[in-house]
Order: C-alpha cells, then structure tokens, then sequence
C-alpha cells in the first residue's frame, strides 16, 4: 500500500504554492498524514521591517509565477507593507494541532482557510480571532494555546522525518511503497495537479 507524508506550515509561500497539488492527492483518497512543521517561530520569526518583506516578496512573485496562485495586492500592503508585521506560523500551528486527529483532509482544508486569509485577504499572523473563527467549521471551540504541545511534538517529529532526507524546508512530501521511501518533488506537478494521484494507484 502507498502512503504519503506531508511536511508543510501554513506560512509559507512555496506550501501556498503547492496546495493545489496537496489537495488534489488528498481529494483523490490517497492514504495521506499531514504533519505542520511550524519553522516561523522563535528566532525564525521575521519582522517584516527587518527586511524580510523584500526578500519574501521576491519568493511569492517566483510562487505566484510558477504555480499560479495568487499573492494579492492587498497582501503585499497589509502584510509585507506592514513594517511590524511578523511572520510567525505558531497560531496556525496550534490549530492545525487541534484539528489534526480529525484527518489529512480537514488539515488541509484549514490550511488553505489560513493561507487564503493570509495571501488573499492580508490578515495579519497575529490576529487570532481570525484563526478561531476558521476552526469554528471544525467544531473546534477551544483555546489555541491548548493546541501547543502537540504541535511541537508534530514539528520534532516532522523535524526528525525530514532529517532522513537531509531536507530542512517546506513543502516536503514523501511516499512509502513496498517498504521504500522516497521523497516526491512536488513542483513537477504545479501545472498538472491531478496527475498526482497516480503515485497512490
């Protein structure tokens, strides 16, 4: 049997790249786990008027080329334009901690909730209320921060995944079959992605 693991955090442009293609494997019932990896925190959580905002409009504009999702007007003013803005994935890890028991397909569903917010909508990484409004669909009425524990054992153990690999970024995706993993580049189905269902057949 084929499964498939996906390292990814919400926050970031080449996961919001991708989603179409991690939808599309997901959709297709393709036995998938969906792990949050949660690397826009601490030491790694950069303010936009530190210069981040250039460099990161540089990759979305590279994103939004290749693979055809949008990265708004607004997103650019609100979010990249906003020297206090911080890029800090730890609400969206908690809430994807709190759904995911719920499986692959809810994950994900709130991942592209949480990425349309943020690169469509230019709603800020801080902005909470936000974050709970979107699990309210997934009847999950509790605190955030109850969803901190596991989402740091899911990044340790994402981490720990990757390391096999010698893979550090995000999106990552990997297949085992037959007792073999490897892992699968996704970019070579932004134009086509459909077409990755046929690795679970």
């Amino acid at each position: 049997m084929t499964r498939f693991t996906y390292i990814y955090d919400t926050y970031c442009g080449w996961c919001h790249g991708a989603a179409p293609v991690i939808n599309a494997l997901v959709e297709s019932g393709a036995d998938v786990t969906v792990m949050h990896r949660h690397l826009f925190q601490g030491a790694n959580a950069y303010r936009m008027g530190d210069g981040f905002a250039r460099m990161a409009l540089q990759y979305d504009r590279r994103v939004e080329q290749l693979t055809g999702q949008v990265f708004s007007d607004t997103y650019v003013q609100d979010i990249l334009g906003n020297p206090d803005e911080v890029l800090d994935s730890s609400l969206t890890a908690y809430a994807a901690a709190l759904v995911h028991d719920q499986g692959a397909g809810a994950e994900i569903k709130l991942a592209n909730v949480l990425q349309r917010a943020r690169y469509v909508d230019g709603i800020s990484a801080g902005n909470g209320e936000a974050v709970r409004s979107a699990l309210i669909e997934f009847s999950v009425n509790r605190s955030l921060d109850e969803g901190r524990s596991l989402a740091r054992q899911i990044s340790t153990d994402a981490a720990n995944l990757q390391s096999r690999f010698g893979s550090q970024g995000v999106p990552t995706l990997v297949m085992q079959i037959d007792g073999r993993t490897t892992q699968v580049d996704v970019s070579t189905y932004y134009h086509f992605p459909e077409e990755i269902a046929a690795l679970a057949a």
